[in-house]
């Protein structure tokens, strides 16, 4: 579990909410839309070079990394173990 804490950041509480950060949404937004604007056939560079089939391994991987973490997080709840690494996001 510490392990998998370490790697996939803080784990997700219900009634936590996180602030979102509204400037940062648009300067990101912008400038994925430069980006685009700037080079044609973006995708397809991405799937020629690897790009995007390498950010679909990793998704993949933090989505069974997460799934693992909950699962196992589940077990040691039901069986009443204490949960040292437990972190949850503060918002």
């Amino acid at each position: 579990m510490a392990e998998l804490g370490e790697v996939l950041g803080p784990d997700y509480v219900p009634g936590h909410g996180t602030k979102e950060n509204r400037a940062g949404k648009l300067a990101e937004a912008g400038g994925k839309t430069v980006v685009n604007a700037l080079i044609p056939f973006r995708g397809l560079v991405r799937e020629v070079s690897g790009a995007a089939p390498a950010e679909r391994r990793y998704n993949a991987a933090l989505d069974a990394g997460l799934v693992r973490r909950g699962f196992l997080r589940g077990l040691a709840v039901a069986r009443g173990c204490k949960l040292t690494t437990a972190r949850p996001i503060k918002g």
